[in-house]
């Protein structure tokens, strides 16, 4: 595959990390260098360097919280450089511009998007200084450039009598500009992509040498635990800290906004000094201080169809009138639980601000730790490090915004550490939602129309107001992004996503959306609003194909079009689990879904094991594709199902006078391994370039696993998590 060099900048400008933004050969001379840079070194773009010493070091853009991103990066790059990914050296990239993501225009990781968005341009940066390369070994060696190869960090000529490490190359390589045609390897002469199988990160994980947020150390680093008020919104009001002052290894107790910081030498001197701080917050003044008060808040928006935005209406009868199936569907707030629980390290100094830890948004990070210390951003660095789990959960930049508050104020490097009560009752949590299905079969049993009305709190109006200001220039005020979030939130696409684009062919369809603001501070969870919608849309077809009595697969493929991916996908996942004659003493049940360009078909199996049904087995089919890694491919499918299976067995979070009842995972338990059930992937070939795999697992699960549930009970499930009983 050849593009041309006018292409190339196209396609590097568009992607926010070329040439009209940082990518730049030396000879292109003009531009703005990387925003890592050193001396003597080769550096085609913001992306790639090769040292003086001939080490390839590839700066990640994305955040590593397990999903496989800097093995799929590395990869990307080694195909075109011909080098083994396990030669290639990286760093966690600084919050700058020129690695902002081509899609969201920002350095966030999130949307199952770092390998779809990054995989051309990555290819690309790794042709143009491999072009270099070889430029400069034919000038060092006056063979032809055709006469000359590179593999594995070598070049040398094809007839042999020439070869060269990196290093002797890098002054050499500086010096020439980007060929006029850069061609891209053919699939057939892959030797990474598709192929390698082993994790970048796997060796520095299991020696203990990765650093994570938690792990970061600095001379004079201090410790600080804050205390909150329990209730969202609550104001501090005083508080008393003479006995926290008097207890071994406390140095410092202040208020930082509505909160208060104990700063120790230590963790455990922290936890114990906060605990000791005798403090009062007023009652906030909030609507649905209660679940019990939010779920009635939304049967009374239901009953108001006419007060719901129309996220999308088809058909000659848009709306259900003497439906033959209706039913309402509840899923709950739900925390993420990563098990690294939320830290920052900040040190504070005239001039500047340096901040250690594990975001998945570093640039939001860096805005908000700007704004509250009211400094300009590039005074702000943000030393991204690896995540213990994100899940949507670490884009958010509370954290660092307490680091730094709490740095400036007590004039050291200090650590702020969450404990697990912390991490689970001030989470940004996925929003709780109900649904309203209706759908009338004709006489024949054909779906003549579908109907599903959603209510609950819009995530998107939650988050715009961080997401908005690192996105936007330091002098828009704030209140600019509070008001489009209110405006977003009424037509929020991120609470429909999964409804809205049902894929099957149905007379009429209707989906609707209804915001319901709450207090409880929202975030993207794993798969955003597919982690629910898709629960609800794959359990009501389920419902409708017993209606009309017929096989719940036989169903979905009457209404796929031949060539679509979910068909591919149920019918691969169908083999898999011999949907017709399943083994003795089980039952099945299956959902498909598409989310993030992907698509993921899975089956439930359940056994009866002393009187109560478990999970035994969970097949899915994963279209994706090309696939990159497909060993991560894999594991991401087995994490994403094993994330769902918590959720759609435990995972509820409630509200109690405006505070959250659970506190750890006593009673906000997570999968254990002995519950855990064996996981077969397929992954079914497909033409296009790479789509998402960190997310698109979660969602059919639940639906999966409530389908087989009502195979063996005869009972309909419509709320999470589910009551499993035989």
């Amino acid at each position: 595959m050849s593009i041309s060099r006018r292409q190339f900048l196209k396609n590097s400008s568009t992607a926010g990390g070329a040439l009209a933004i940082g990518f730049s050969l030396t000879a292109c001379s003009g531009s703005r260098l990387p925003p890592v840079a050193a001396p003597g070194d080769f550096q085609p773009d913001a992306y790639l360097r090769i040292t003086t010493q001939g080490e390839i070091v590839v700066q990640i853009p994305k955040a590593e919280m397990g999903q496989g991103v800097i093995t799929g990066m590395l990869t990307l790059i080694g195909e075109e450089l011909d080098t083994s990914p396990a030669l290639l050296r990286f760093e966690h990239a600084p919050a700058h511009p020129q690695f902002d993501d081509p899609e969201f225009r920002m350095q966030v990781t999130g949307g199952s998007a770092s390998v779809r968005v990054y995989a051309r341009l990555l290819r690309e940066v790794g042709a143009a200084a491999r072009a270099a390369i070889l430029m400069a070994a034919s000038r060092d060696s006056g063979i032809a450039v055709e006469q000359l190869s590179l593999r594995d960090g070598v070049v040398s000529a094809k007839a042999g009598g020439y070869r060269s490490e990196l290093a002797p190359l890098v002054p050499l390589a500086s010096q020439f500009d980007i060929p006029e045609q850069l061609t891209l390897k053919s699939p057939t002469d892959y030797r990474f992509v598709g192929k390698y199988d082993q994790r970048a990160d796997a060796r520095s994980k299991s020696d203990g040498t990765a650093q994570f947020g938690m792990d970061v150390q600095l001379d004079g680093l201090r410790v600080a635990v804050l205390r909150r008020s329990p209730a969202f919104g609550g104001v501090l009001t005083q508080f008393d800290a003479t006995k926290a002052l008097n207890m071994t290894g406390v140095e410092h107790v202040f208020a930082v906004g509505e909160a208060v910081a104990v700063v120790a030498d230590n963790y455990w001197h922290a936890q114990q000094g906060a605990k000791a701080v005798a403090l009062t917050f007023s009652e906030p003044e909030s609507a649905y201080r209660s679940s019990a008060e939010l779920e009635a808040a939304m049967d009374s928006a239901l009953a108001d169809p006419d007060s719901f935005h129309s996220a999308r209406k088809t058909g000659s009868a848009a709306s259900t009138e003497d439906p033959t199936v209706s039913g309402d569907y509840f899923v709950p707030f739900l925390a993420h639980a990563p098990m690294e629980p939320l830290n920052a390290t900040a040190r504070v100094t005239a001039e500047r601000v340096d901040v250690w830890t594990g975001t998945q948004a570093p640039d939001v990070a860096q805005a908000a730790a700007a704004d509250a210390l009211g400094i300009s951003r590039d005074r702000v660095f943000i030393h991204n490090q690896m995540l213990g789990g994100g899940f949507g959960r670490r884009a958010g930049p509370d954290v660092v915004v307490e680091a730094v508050r709490v740095a400036a104020q007590a004039g050291v490097p200090v650590k702020v550490v969450w404990s697990r009560e912390d991490d689970t009752q001030q989470d940004m949590y996925r929003p709780a939602m109900k649904a309203r299905l209706a759908a009338r079969l004709s006489s024949d049993g054909s779906v003549e129309n579908w109907s599903h009305h959603i209510v609950g709190p819009s995530v998107l109006q939650s988050v715009a107001s961080a997401m908005g200001a690192a996105a936007a220039p330091a002098w828009v005020p704030d209140g600019v992004f509070r008001f489009a979030g209110k405006i977003i939130g009424g037509r929020d696409p991120q609470s429909v996503e999964g409804a809205a684009e049902l894929p099957y062919q149905f007379g009429g369809v209707e989906v609707a959306f209804r915001n319901l603001p709450t207090h409880v501070p929202l975030g993207f969870w794993r798969s955003v609003g597919h982690s629910y919608n898709a629960f609800v849309v794959e359990s009501f077809v389920d419902e409708v194909a017993h209606a009309a009595g017929i096989d719940p697969l036989q169903f979905r493929l009457q209404y796929l079009p031949e060539d679509s991916p979910e068909r591919a996908c149920l019918m691969q996942v169908a083999q898999m689990a011999d949907w017709q004659a399943p083994p003795s003493g089980v039952v099945q049940g299956i959902a498909v879904h598409s989310s993030f360009e992907s698509t993921v078909a899975e089956v439930v199996r359940l056994r009866t094991v002393a009187g109560e049904l478990r999970v035994d087995e969970v097949f899915c089919a994963v279209h994706c594709g090309e696939v990159i890694n497909p060993g991560i491919v894999e594991a991401q499918m087995q994490g994403g199902i094993v994330f769902a299976l918590s959720a759609a067995l435990f995972g509820q979070i409630t509200l109690d006078k405006g505070a959250v009842v659970q506190s750890n995972f006593h009673d906000y338990p997570l999968l254990r391994m002995d519950q855990s059930p064996a996981i077969h992937v397929a992954i079914v070939p497909g033409d296009g370039p790479p789509t998402g795999v960190g997310e698109p697992g979660v969602p059919p699960l639940a639906a999966a696993l409530g389908n087989a549930l009502f195979a063996a009970t005869g009972e309909r499930q419509r709320r999470l998590p589910f009551s499993v009983k035989a």
